[in-house]
């Protein structure tokens, strides 16, 4: 349906508005009509300020992490000037981002073992970060890897997060706990999202390239099956 002038770095498909999204390294945003399959199908061409990392998409509104760890969040039905700008409080290159189910914020995750929950502009809650995907070695030092992939459970709200470690993290946002920890990926978990339903949730394992060109397992998917109650939130103690 089209073509961007550079790598092609994150995909969003906007359901409310029946919209493709592409971010480029070619530092601009393209929105595609998906029914019409020529030139005609591109919709607009938004530029920024830096290299397209991750975007995601909720409802109407569109969050967009750039390089230089600028976050840019847009209305999709008025992409001409952004609802606000910031940056990540993460001090590092950010990885991944998602909006939350309410779209009243954004997890966001980095190269170095982090993610922050950060909420946006009139959100009466505080926003935070905290450290995961660490392995101990030696010397009382820990073995930091990049986290991948973030992906929201659409009926309790709890995220999931999947890093370089080959380990996948269930968190509650709320509560600021994790609730489990899926391990024994052969590779990095490059992917990951659960079903629509909710009940089962995918994980794509595949050598990121973090420690450069080296013998690395095949990619494969996997596909966990999650009870009722396994994502769901603890309840707040009194």
């Amino acid at each position: 349906i089209g073509r961007h002038d550079g790598e092609i770095s994150a995909l969003e498909f906007s359901s409310a508005h029946s919209m493709l999204i592409s971010g480029s390294w070619d530092r601009t945003l393209r929105t595609w009509d998906c029914r019409s399959p020529d030139a005609s199908s591109q919709l607009a061409k938004i530029d920024v300020d830096e290299r397209v990392y991750s975007m995601s998409v909720q409802g109407s509104t569109l969050a967009v992490a750039l390089a230089g760890r600028k976050i840019v969040i847009y209305d999709v039905r008025r992409l001409g000037s952004p609802l606000e700008s910031r940056e990540s409080s993460l001090k590092y290159p950010t990885r991944c981002i998602k909006i939350m189910p309410d779209g009243h914020g954004f997890v966001c995750s980095s190269v170095e073992g982090r993610v922050a929950v950060e909420y946006l502009e009139g959100s009466p809650k505080s926003n935070y970060a905290f450290k995961c995907h660490r392995q101990p070695a030696e010397d009382n030092v820990d073995l930091v890897y990049p986290v991948n992939a973030i992906a929201f459970h659409p009926v309790h709200h709890t995220f999931v997060t999947g890093g370089s470690d080959g380990v996948v993290s269930l968190w509650d946002p709320d509560n600021k706990k994790r609730l489990k920890q899926y391990q024994g990926y052969p590779t990095s978990v490059s992917s990951l999202d659960f079903s629509a339903s909710g009940s089962h949730l995918a994980v794509a394992s595949s050598y990121t390239y973090d420690e450069g060109e080296r013998d690395h397992p095949l990619d494969t998917i996997w596909i966990r099956p999650l009870s009722e109650n396994e994502a769901k939130p603890k309840a707040k103690k009194a």
